[in-house]
């Protein structure tokens, strides 16, 4: 190496180890929220759920059964999202119970499960729940399930990723390429 030759040194190491640990916070809390849904997938029963029944809510007034294809056609809102349509499921567990839940998730001016399918019969998603509490359920099938921590995860491992690359080449000198000065004697 030339004594011309000059090098770049990154730096800023501890904003990049800042950037470790927030990863670590990322894909702590998208494997935190993982923990639930994939304890019952693992150690809970799987079940066959059958929609009953829509629940049309808003806050500050009683909530609204509608157990009819056509009560529910007739009441889906065109605009006013202060409304959350939930869904009524029920599923048999192992020992015969019938226990009725209501979908984790709710859905703004229509229903997220309609209560026909196309064919005219009742509604079907898998379920796993839990056999010393059947009300606590999870629907894995649905991407509302999976998508927020799924996310969290992502990008924390996404985070951690590039903060240990970037806390690597932090402190290590980076040879910078020499560019050459046009000769002022050839110039015009």
């Amino acid at each position: 190496m030339s004594s011309s030759d000059q090098f770049y040194i990154p730096g800023y190491r501890r904003c990049k180890i800042a950037m470790i640990f927030f990863g670590l916070v990322l894909l702590l809390v998208g494997l935190g929220q993982f923990y639930s849904p994939l304890r019952l997938m693992v150690f809970g029963q799987r079940a066959t759920a059958e929609a009953i029944a829509v629940i049309k809510a808003k806050k500050g007034q009683p909530d609204l059964v509608l157990t009819d294809e056509l009560q529910v056609q007739a009441k889906i809102e065109a605009s006013d999202r202060a409304y959350i349509f939930w869904t009524l499921f029920s599923y048999h567990t192992s020992d015969g119970r019938t226990v009725e839940v209501r979908s984790p998730i709710g859905s703004q001016l229509k229903p997220l499960y309609p209560l026909l399918d196309a064919d005219g019969l009742p509604t079907t998603d898998l379920l796993y729940y839990d056999p010393r509490n059947p009300g606590s359920v999870v629907f894995p099938l649905t991407v509302s399930t999976w998508f927020a921590e799924g996310v969290f995860v992502i990008a924390g491992l996404l985070c951690l990723f590039i903060g240990i690359v970037l806390t690597y080449w932090a402190d290590k000198p980076i040879e910078l390429p020499h560019i050459s000065t046009p000769d002022p004697v050839c110039s015009p």
